[in-house]
């Protein structure tokens, strides 16, 4: 940690930092209000003016005008970067239909080996997969042929094993036979919005197509320098991962998950990465030890610095040679935004150093954020971005004030402990500190030896390394528990002793890696010695990962901070900022506010839940079904977590963990007090395994479901986690938070097929007060012919059984159960066709107010015991900010319901 003058934070000590402070506080004003840019330029002149005027004036009065330039100068910045083309022309044609598109391929991924298993069977398919860009020239349209079109698609090639995938080099022109669609865009709160993101990346559409529809018009041509720099990067990945299958000793064998990681950690290529490999990571807090980001460009620098520090080059020419090669390193990498972020970073810092020989980190700080910034406004809200700055944030302002103002001094006094002429210019309290050190010594070569007593500086400097890195790491988790809590929703208890335990070795590793990398792939004669040495050192970082990820400390769950909780923390951390310079307390007082701050985000913070209403939301899952009730008392019941039918067993993708978990964290739910599957279908209980292993629910309702590996498998999940499993069967009568449920189906004599069926479904009708729901799951014909015999059935919510299809929702069952709202799960674009037309005539003709979730996205019904109304959950598609609007859609004939203005 490099020495810095600890000096108060004043306007006049660290002027860019608050420069940059006031930029990101007009950035977010104008990401949530439009300001116009007009008005925003006049006044930011205006200020610039005040600014020169005041420039003279030492009181403190002067430093609102510049103050206020920056907001504006901020704002500004947000209104006058555009948005990224939302490329309407090409979204307008992907719509699942079979076109012919022609383009340019401006980016190939290497080819995988994809595992799937087919709808409605237990086979297993295996293919192979590769991925091109194809920036599009012109799209088939049905009637007029091929028009023009601009645009970016992203198409999955696939092809079986037994063919091989031949290269498609950038530059070429493609002609491709494929079904292009929008991106799966799951309409909840707190999903991520993938289309947004694959905008940002110039990509407005995705298609899938097989090998022999592809025709190459053109082979190869001029490639782009990204282009050039990812095929660079796939070919070296590859030769590692073909490195992985020599033979070499068991614990010095580099295995292919191995070789997954360290391309990751080396290249930046995380395409081989398996979901396992990444959940240990991410449980003790360490993934930014996987893949290529600050850190590894933030340790190369460093390495870099440190060998120039050893050649004694001055600190102009150490600067330059640090920057030009970790800019080089960065393009190794592929050049990716977190990497680009932080070779900026480094380059601003060291320049800033360069620049105020006082060497003001927050300063250097400053400039790095104010330059990032200003290139890119809306970087502020990108989690990347946020968790670099909060990191050197916390290094630089608090951990370096309270390292200076304790141990810093006599570390560095040790680097010239025999140097007797430096004494004078030290304070007094760490001259004692060398003299008795030097006594100490002394006498210790009289009783044990020179060598022995050589020992002692050597441990004393190794303490006090240790010291170091120990309030560095405790500092950074005590920080980091915002965007930990924000945008991964876990709580890292482990993460300080395995950080204190892996950083060291990563230093190690990485230029280890770095060296076995290069001998792989051009000189493979010599890659024996490095690869052993790599392999030894990353499973010595492996061990504690892995233990820390199977402890249950690791793996601790967080609901989403309530925007209190959030400022609260932020309070906490600018008074940590200012205690840390402070003269008395200044450690204990810094420590102390940044632990309060984490322990109110990781406190108890209740669901999102308006007290005294029944809430019954339909999420958006795709194609499936997931219900989540909020009792009048606060319980949490959840109905299935949808699924994707033949998504292979370590998918990249799990709906259970990226789309229901988000949602109910995003509610502000951490524990589900009842979990029910209606079903054992894939489109139903995909999910279920992530919800049980997130949310620890106290009870698991099921029906009667026939054995199947995915049920079995969630009955000893469920098992595992303490999950009191409980079987409803109808005429079973029961409270739950102030409801009261009945179970309609199946009945008790009820005896199931040897494969699962819809009408094992699980049925239930909630009633609270006058106001009642009925949940029908997937169930069909049969199971409702028997519910009408039964009778009991109106509603005043009915959630419409199997999506929509013809086989349920019959006329008699709906005029039992005369609801005035329904709603439909259902997929956008689905394979099967629902909801069907006859389905939603007849929910029309009964004049029923009906929701789809592929429509309006998750649809909340809240029932106060004698009235009903809803809400649901809408994206805007420019900022990817979702919005709730009250009651605004109605029947549209032979459409189902239409959003309404807002």
């Amino acid at each position: 940690m490099p020495a810095e003058a600890v000096k108060p934070l004043r306007f006049t000590e660290v002027p860019l930092f608050f420069a940059a402070l006031w930029f990101a506080c007009g950035v977010c004003i104008c990401h949530f209000f439009w300001i116009s840019p007009a008005l925003l330029f006049v006044s930011a002149t205006l200020c610039a003016m005040l600014s020169l005027l005041s420039a003279d004036d030492p009181s403190p009065l002067a430093l609102v005008p510049p103050a206020v330039l920056f907001l504006f100068l901020g704002a500004f910045c947000v209104e006058a970067v555009p948005y990224p083309n939302p490329q309407t022309d090409l979204a307008y044609l992907a719509d699942g239909k079979v076109r012919t598109v022609e383009g340019t391929v401006v980016r190939t991924d290497a080819p995988h080996l994809a595992v799937s298993t087919l709808p409605f069977s237990q086979k297993i398919r295996q293919e192979q997969t590769q991925q091109i860009h194809l920036q599009v020239h012109a799209v088939s349209e049905e009637k007029e042929g091929m028009q023009t079109v601009s645009g970016g698609i992203l198409l999955k090639i696939y092809a079986p094993l037994a063919d091989p995938v031949p290269a498609i080099p950038c530059g070429s022109i493609v002609r491709a036979t494929t079904s292009i669609h929008l991106p799966e865009q799951y309409l909840d709160p707190g999903v991520w919005n993938e289309r947004s993101w694959l905008l940002s990346q110039g990509i407005g559409a995705i298609g899938s197509t097989n090998l022999h529809a592809i025709h190459i018009i053109r082979q190869g041509g001029r490639a782009s320098f990204s282009c050039w720099l990812h095929s660079l990067q796939q070919k070296v990945s590859a030769s590692l991962i073909a490195h992985a299958a020599n033979p070499s000793p068991g614990f010095f064998r580099i295995s292919r998950e191995d070789a997954t990681m360290l391309t990751a950690m080396l290249t930046g290529d995380r395409a081989y990465l398996t979901r396992g490999v990444r959940t240990s990571f991410e449980r003790t807090g360490t993934f930014h030890l996987l893949v290529v980001s600050g850190l590894h460009v933030a340790i190369f620098a460093g390495l870099v610095f440190f060998a120039a520090d050893v050649l004694r080059l001055s600190r102009p020419v150490a600067t330059l040679i640090t920057i030009a090669l970790a800019f080089l390193y960065a393009l190794f990498t592929g050049y990716g935004q977190p990497v680009q972020r932080a070779f900026w970073m480094i380059a601003l810092y060291l320049t800033g150093r360069l620049l105020w020989r006082e060497r003001s980190a927050l300063n250097a700080l400053g400039l790095a954020a104010l330059a990032l910034l200003v290139a890119n406004p809306r970087a502020l809200f990108d989690a990347g971005f946020q968790m670099t700055m909060l990191t050197v944030l916390s290094t630089a302002g608090v951990a370096a004030p309270i390292a200076e103002k304790s141990f810093a001094p006599y570390l560095r006094a040790l680097r010239t402990l025999w140097v007797l002429p430096c004494d004078p210019a030290l304070p007094p309290r760490v001259v004692q500190f060398r003299v008795g050190l030097r006594l100490l010594v002394e006498h210790m070569q009289l009783v044990a030896g020179p060598r022995i007593a050589q020992m002692v500086p050597l441990g004393t400097g190794f303490a006090l390394r240790l010291l170091e890195l120990l309030l560095v790491s405790v500092v950074i988790e005590l920080v980091m528990s915002l965007p930990m809590a924000l945008y991964f929703h876990r709580v890292t208890v482990t993460g300080i002793p395995v950080n204190l335990l892996v950083l060291p070795l990563l230093g190690i590793l990485l230029p280890c890696a770095m060296l076995t990398l290069f001998c792989v792939a051009f000189l493979p004669a010599l890659a024996l010695l490095p690869s052993l040495l790599t392999a030894a050192v990353l499973h010595l970082m492996l061990l504690p990962v892995h233990w820390a990820s199977l402890s249950p400390w690791g793996n601790l769950r967080l609901a989403t901070p309530s925007s209190f909780a959030i400022l609260a923390f932020l309070a906490c951390l600018s008074f940590a900022l200012w205690m840390a310079r402070r003269q008395k307390f200044a450690a204990a007082a810094a420590l102390f506010f940044l632990l309060a701050g984490a322990t109110i985000l990781t406190g108890w913070h209740g669901p999102f839940h308006r007290q005294n209403y029944l809430s019954i939301s339909a999420l958006d899952v795709g194609q499936g079904d997931c219900i989540l009730l909020m009792t009048p008392l606060g319980k949490t019941l959840l109905i299935d977590a949808g699924g994707i039918v033949g998504a292979a067993p370590d998918a990249r993708f799990d709906i259970g963990e990226d789309v229901v978990s988000q949602t109910l964290w995003a509610l502000g739910i951490r524990h589900l007090d009842a979990l029910a599957i209606t079903h054992a279908h894939a489109d139903h209980i995909g999910g279920i395994p992530a919800v049980i292993e997130n949310f620890h629910p106290d009870e698991l309702w099921v029906g009667r479901n026939p054995h199947s590996p995915a049920y079995d498998s969630i009955l000893q999940e469920a098992d595992y986690n303490h999950v009191h499993l409980r079987q409803h069967l109808a005429g079973d009568t029961f409270s739950f938070g102030g409801i009261e449920v009945h179970v309609l189906s199946p009945p008790p004599d009820y005896v199931p097929k040897a494969a699962p069926a819809n009408d094992d479904s699980l049925v239930l009708r909630v009633n609270y007060g006058h106001t009642s729901a009925l949940l029908e799951g997937d169930a069909e014909a049969p199971s409702e012919a028997r519910m009408i015999a039964e009778g009991g059935l109106q509603s005043d919510l009915l959630k419409v059984g199997h999506h929509g299809s013809k086989s349920s929702t019959t006329a008699a069952f709906l005029q039992a159960v005369s609801p005035s709202y329904a709603v439909i799960s259902v997929g956008r674009h689905n394979l099967y066709g629902h909801p069907k037309p006859e389905t939603l005539e007849k929910l029309e003709q009964a004049h029923i107010r009906t929701y789809r979730t592929d429509l309006l996205g998750a649809s909340t019904f809240f029932l106060d015991g004698t009235h009903i109304w809803t809400s649901h959950w809408n994206a805007r598609q420019r900022e990817g900010v979702a919005q709730s609007f009250q009651e605004c859609i109605r029947p549209a004939p032979g459409h189902g319901p239409l959003p309404c203005a807002p």
